[in-house]
């Protein structure tokens, strides 16, 4: 048997937090949009200060505004990041391991990328030979390779025409971007990235969908198996 989990305390703070993000859904407001003031706000929701303000916590803490001094709460682009950091946690306190991690990745852009061989545009086509470029030209610059690297893959994403794998990349990304940094191994890999990279691209421009997910999942595959060579950092080795 399953033991019965204890409710969750659904306090005033949490509810008003709840009821500002409807409202700004409701509202139609976009990022960089100021809410009301403070005072306003505790008038239109008949609550203390003090409630106002831990729900601010609430709502900076699920990414929905930016907290500013003297500007009060502002609608947050949404950017990944507090996913990025859960990501980070879970490798770091709980169970999960960067190869778990990259088995999600293979899993999630296998299927994107078939997408984006489907839906690309002209923009998006232009998009992604600007990263192989990029990476090309970036030689034993590893910071610019990395960055290439992963806007290619971002690009794909963009490419798909759904807006869930973008917000799904980019947490990744931002997790990659902090281990492959000084991952010793990464240089290593980088001319197989590169045809591999072409090869996706390729059939991603050919409008080939079964072909760019065969060479996405290859790609992916060899990351995979070479996970704990790329996570051996210059500092382990120093």
């Amino acid at each position: 048997m399953f033991p019965n989990p204890r409710p969750k305390r659904n306090r005033l703070s949490e509810q008003v937090a709840d009821r500002i993000t409807a409202d700004v859904i409701r509202r139609g407001l976009k990022p960089g949009d100021r809410l009301e003031t403070e005072p306003e706000l505790v008038e239109q929701y008949d609550v203390s200060r003090s409630v106002i303000r831990e729900a601010g916590r609430i709502l900076d803490e699920r990414g929905l505004v930016d907290i500013r001094p003297g500007r009060g709460m502002v609608v947050a682009a949404f950017d990944g990041s507090g996913i990025s950091r859960q990501y980070e946690l879970m490798l770091e306190l709980t169970d999960g391991t960067f190869r778990q991690l990259m088995e999600m990745r293979l899993v999630l852009e296998v299927g994107m990328t078939e997408l984006a061989a489907n839906n690309h545009t002209d923009e998006d086509e232009a998009r992604i030979r600007e990263t192989l470029s990029g990476y090309n030209s970036a030689g034993a610059d590893q910071q610019m390779a990395l960055e290439w690297d992963l806007a290619f893959h971002r690009a794909i994403a963009v490419a798909s025409s759904n807006p869930f794998f973008v917000h799904s990349i980019e947490p990744i990304n931002g997790y990659l971007r902090k281990t492959y940094k000084s991952s010793l191994g990464y240089v290593a890999e980088q001319d197989a990235t590169m045809k591999e990279h072409t090869a996706i691209a390729e059939a991603i421009f050919a409008r080939d969908g079964n072909k760019a997910a065969t060479m996405a999942r290859a790609h992916l595959e060899r990351v995979l198996a070479a996970s704990e060579h790329l996570t051996t950092t210059k500092k382990e080795n120093s």
